[in-house]
């Protein structure tokens, strides 16, 4: 037992010592003289850390405390510090480099409630956010006001629309779950759907359509299936084509 219990706090201490001296040596030195930086590295925190842990002079407990600051300081630079190149594109991994479009930002939030009153009492009575529009549709059961929130005409601007449902019997339920979905902004609709199609993505019956502001959207289903696996994790996400503005205000 005080073999394991030192084992694990070897690694918690390698762990927290990777990630603040792994930063400064991957995002500091030049790749020519990482390794030796590395070496020197490692035998000062063990050296440091095995004075008042004397158990990991053991070469176990040593192995264990410089695995993950091995691992931290082989990252490169970019591993350390956010990717700025492109908006709403990661510097991790699952970033591919065919993606064919660009999620640009958030363009909208949808709240739903079977009291269109106590929506409208939070967010334009309490926030002061102004409607801008309504929108109704008997085929997706839903009556809803559209706040928008950010300067008018801004490309940065962000909707918020508050749905009650038509028919709290029928589907779909708007109101359930009370966040009901978010909204990205998309630079190319027709292409985000195909290629994430292809990576098996699931999106929700209907296809490409007109949503209630004029834009073309359409809906990544919460949950994957054997199908298509992957889905919003439990979120209903709505993908928006970017009109040309908001392309220009996201896109230098």
């Amino acid at each position: 037992q005080n073999r394991i219990r030192d084992l694990t706090l070897s690694r918690t201490i390698g762990i927290s010592y990777s990630y603040s001296y792994g930063r400064e040596l991957a995002t500091c030195c030049p790749a020519s003289e990482r390794e030796t930086k590395r070496a020197r590295l490692i035998d000062m925190i063990t050296s440091s850390v095995v004075r008042s842990h004397a158990v990991i002079k053991a070469a176990a407990f040593r192995s264990a405390l410089i695995a993950p600051i091995i691992s931290a300081t082989h990252l490169p630079p970019a591993a350390f510090r956010p990717n700025h190149d492109k908006v709403g594109f990661s510097s991790g991994a699952a970033a591919a480099s065919d993606r064919p479009f660009q999620i640009l930002g958030l363009q909208q939030i949808a709240v739903g409630s079977l009291s269109k009153e106590s929506m409208s009492n939070i967010w334009i009575d309490v926030f002061g956010i102004s409607k801008s529009g309504t929108y109704k549709s008997e085929k997706e059961n839903v009556d809803e006001d559209i706040l928008k929130i950010g300067p008018r005409g801004s490309p940065y601007v962000v909707e918020v629309d508050l749905m009650t449902p038509l028919d709290p019997e029928k589907s779909p339920k708007v109101h359930v779950p009370p966040l009901n979905h978010i909204g990205l902004w998309v630079d190319d609709l027709p292409s985000a759907v195909a290629w994430m199609e292809g990576k098996g993505v699931r999106f929700t019956p209907g296809g490409i359509r007109k949503g209630a502001a004029g834009h073309d959207v359409t809906f990544i289903h919460p949950k994957g299936n054997d199908d298509a696996p992957i889905g919003g994790a439990g979120v209903l996400i709505e993908l928006v084509q970017a009109p040309p503005d908001v392309i220009k205000g996201w896109i230098p």
